[in-house]
């Protein structure tokens, strides 16, 4: 299946796939982008996601989030999905959110950083969620499924970092066993997971 093929199975399916994340918060996709080689494809800035279906666009423009979608897939070789949301607790952080949770440390990195559409590529860097000033948020993965986890994971720790604060606080865990949590989950709990499909 190519990457054209898994988007519009995702998209068909976006309900359900949605459904055991209910609890954590609302995300909205705004905007999908693949990679496939060298081709990219997005899906257009002015309609649904369902009836964008089918209905790929290469990103010739030259607005702010093409350019954000193109420095994102420069920067990162192994990505080939991008989902931009709004989403009900990610959108409004505006403080960067040290690991507090184990998955959230697995999955999206040591932290998840705030940063202006233009500074975006390199607020991804070791990372697969982050936030833009503006509310945006960028999730990205090898495949589309792994970016839409992001984008929930995102979601997740957001509110739990949000509702952390009116308890007094969340308590981070340390920055090198976040790393370290990380490089595990990609280098070997990946892996096996792939192997077992």
């Amino acid at each position: 299946m190519n990457i054209e093929q898994e988007l519009n199975t995702f998209i068909s399916n976006i309900d359900t796939a949605g459904a055991g994340y209910k609890s954590w918060g609302t995300v909205a996709i705004q905007r999908i982008a693949v990679r496939e080689g060298k081709r990219i494809c997005v899906t257009p800035s002015d309609s649904s996601l369902s009836s964008a279906m089918g209905r790929w666009l290469l990103p010739v423009g030259n607005s702010d989030e093409d350019k954000m979608i193109a420095a994102i897939f420069a920067k990162r070789s192994k990505i080939n999905c991008i989902i931009i949301t709004h989403q009900e607790y990610a959108s409004t952080v505006k403080d960067e959110i040290p690991p507090i949770l184990d998955d959230q440390a697995q999955l999206l990195g040591v932290s998840v950083r705030v940063a202006d559409a233009s500074k975006i590529a390199s607020a991804l860097s070791s990372r697969f969620a982050a936030v833009c000033s503006d509310g945006r948020c960028i999730c990205i993965g090898g495949t589309v499924e792994d970016a839409y986890i992001a984008a929930q994971l995102l979601e997740k720790t957001s509110k739990a970092w949000q509702e952390a604060k009116y308890l007094g606080g969340a308590k981070s865990i340390n920055r090198f066993e976040a790393w370290a949590m990380q490089m595990y989950y990609q280098f070997k709990y990946a892996k096996e997971a792939k192997k077992n499909k």
